[in-house]
């Protein structure tokens, strides 16, 4: 089977960090697999596709119009048909959807969150089969947005990682390092982050110097976060680093992780958190809440989430042990619900049944 692998860009994102593990299983399934990104973006992915050595295309050197992007992967599938189309993320799900029906060619589509646009509500039933990246998000789309049960499958995008040396507990006396991994995007809410700081700061100046916070990443909301750091003073206790190609380094170094998003799918970056055996401080969406309840490893954000967040921060410092503890369930929990064996399996699910789509026509 040759798979047509169309996703969005090759930014800094969990989606695109996936690729390189979902197209090693599809090609264990023995299927041949080609990757097109629509645009660039930061590039971030590309050097994952690198190391694992996947080649890839891009349709566009930036972001064009829908229309020209689905000319110009129309004219791409003709010249190279394959026989499925395989999505990932809101673009690439349009452009692949029209081209797939123009084309009479399947169309197999990631859903990443909880959330859906407009164009993507309209065309969701072109897509053969949608694969969600978390069990929350498998619910959203049977219950949401009423697709059939034989139309919806699961495979979670998170693996557990592994760490030859885990973060040390936080002892209640050194400074509290917290941190964040995402794309500076306004959906992750890190705005919100950062105004929780500088009430954390209002409310308890004695603080200031014992809790310091790093958002890991890079996006559009760059000059907005900084400038809000800025305007409350917030320097000494906020980073911006930029994006990481490993982030294993930073969660060893940190003692609490923070996901403030407004929605989220699968959220590979705090489920990687919890791995490390990092206790989390979440927004009740997607699969977050549910990881969070199950496994005891965290709290979770309810109501407004500067003063949520800021209360929480405050309460904990207080309680160093209980950190520690929902560090441990966490990775308990992440341990025998997400490792290798689990990703691989999931995904060889989902390719058979891609496998019948094609083989009935």
């Amino acid at each position: 089977m040759k798979i047509h692998y169309l996703i969005t860009s090759l930014e800094s994102g969990g989606a695109e960090a996936a690729v390189p593990r979902i197209v090693a299983v599809m090609r264990k399934a023995g299927h041949e697999v080609e990757v097109t990104a629509c645009e660039p973006r930061d590039m971030a992915a590309a050097r994952l596709l690198d190391e694992a050595g996947i080649p890839y295309r891009l349709l566009f050197d930036r972001r064009r119009s829908k229309t020209a992007t689905i000319r110009a992967f129309t004219r791409l599938i003709r010249h190279a048909r394959p026989d499925v189309i395989w999505t990932s993320l809101s673009a690439a799900g349009l452009v692949g959807m029209v081209t797939g029906a123009m084309l009479g060619i399947p169309v197999v589509g990631w859903k990443h969150s909880a959330s859906i646009r407009l164009h993507t509500r309209l065309t969701r039933r072109l897509s053969r089969l949608w694969v969600a990246d978390s069990p929350s998000v498998a619910d959203f789309l049977t219950g949401k947005l009423g697709m059939a049960d034989d139309k919806v499958m699961t495979w979670p995008l998170f693996e557990q990682l592994t760490f030859e040396q885990p973060p040390e507990p936080w002892d209640g006396r050194e400074v509290l390092r917290i941190g964040s991994i995402g794309r500076l995007h306004p959906v992750k809410n890190y705005d919100l982050l950062v105004e929780a700081m500088a009430r954390l700061r209002q409310s308890r100046p004695d603080l200031s110097n014992r809790v310091h916070l790093t958002i890991v990443g890079e996006g559009p909301e760059r000059t907005r976060l900084e400038g809000l750091v800025a305007r409350h003073d917030l320097r000494p206790m906020v980073d911006l680093p930029g994006a990481a190609s490993d982030v294993r380094p930073w969660l060893q170094s940190w003692h609490l992780y923070v996901q403030p998003s407004r929605y989220e799918g699968m959220c590979l970056a705090a489920h990687e958190a919890m791995s490390a055996g990092l206790p989390v401080l979440v927004t009740p969406v997607g699969e977050l809440r549910e990881s969070v309840r199950a496994s005891g490893g965290g709290l979770l954000l309810e109501g407004d989430v500067v003063p949520s967040c800021a209360a929480t921060i405050e309460a904990l410092m207080a309680q160093p042990e209980r950190l520690a503890g929902m560090g441990e369930a966490g990775k308990r929990y992440i341990g025998r619900t997400y490792g290798k064996a689990a990703f691989e399996q999931a995904g060889l699910a989902v390719i058979r049944r891609v496998e019948e789509i094609v083989a009935a026509g």
